[in-house]
């Protein structure tokens, strides 16, 4: 019996207090209803993106690369194969949006293993620079090239594309007359890559008035020839002879060349200005 009783109190006491709220609601205006279980006031998701560094920001520069094209000279049976390697301005861009951690890379025209490996190296050097967390966040990279490219791989872009990331993330503008060729490593020191001349003809022709290159290709290598007379007959030779790459290339392209060892000396050279209010 005490039980039952013990029951039906704690039952009484629940409708009082059921009746009680049911008047308050009656009586106050809707706007003034008292919450029984107030949400939780977490971050809505416009604050929570607010808060991912470089959401919906985009940033894109032009890169030379080398394209390589086979030559076909000669008819039927006595016809030969020749590799040309030809020299190219593409288009990198990339964006941020809200993701899982991703580092996306556009598939047309196809990106090699190594290009791949370059965005990846290029985003976790970014990241670790900027002190910022991306796992909210995807990193998207993409490629506009000429008509006919099938394939772009290499990891000559890894410097630009570390410095396009960080544009974004910090909200800095990259100086459109520069342009870049050259790896990175995980310590941001640019390193060397092929092509330097077909490169730099490229970006001459489009319109770029300073190349920057790893330090390590500070020489290239040219023929010069040599004559001389024996017995009478004049002989020539070719001589291979180092010469500075940045002289050679302003010679022949009319491009000012700057060599670069680090990530800070490529951004020393690559952040535009701030204008002056």
């Amino acid at each position: 019996m005490r039980v039952r009783e013990k029951t039906l109190t704690i039952l009484f006491v629940l409708s009082l207090f059921a009746n009680v709220f049911l008047l308050a609601v009656a009586l106050v205006p809707g706007d003034d209803i008292p919450a029984l279980f107030p949400p939780d006031a977490g971050p809505s998701p416009a604050a929570t993106m607010a808060s991912l560094p470089g959401i919906g920001r985009t940033a894109s520069m032009q890169a030379p690369v080398t394209l390589q094209k086979v030559e076909i000279t000669g008819i039927g049976p006595f016809s030969t194969n020749r590799m040309i390697e030809e020299g190219a301005m593409v288009n990198i861009s990339v964006e941020i949006v809200p993701g899982r951690g991703r580092v996306l890379v556009q598939t047309t025209p196809l990106m090699g293993i190594v290009f791949q490996d370059a965005a990846n190296r290029a985003v976790d050097l970014a990241a670790g620079r900027s002190h910022a967390d991306l796992a909210g966040s995807d990193i998207i990279f993409s490629i506009q090239s000429p008509d006919g490219v099938s394939e772009i791989d290499g990891p000559s872009a890894g410097a630009l594309m570390t410095a396009l990331l960080l544009s974004v993330m910090e909200d800095f503008a990259l100086n459109e007359s520069v342009t870049v060729t050259g790896t990175i490593d995980e310590n941001g020191n640019i390193g060397p890559v092929g092509g330097i001349l077909e490169k730099a003809g490229a970006a001459a022709a489009s319109g770029k008035t300073l190349l920057l290159l790893p330090a390590e290709n500070n020489n290239i290598v040219e023929s010069r020839e040599e004559t001389g007379i024996f017995c009478g007959l004049r002989i020539a030779r070719q001589r291979p002879v180092a010469v500075d790459t940045g002289m050679y290339i302003e010679e022949r392209y009319g491009i000012r060349v700057k060599y670069v060892h680090t990530l800070d000396d490529f951004l020393a050279d690559v952040c535009t200005p701030a204008a002056t209010p």
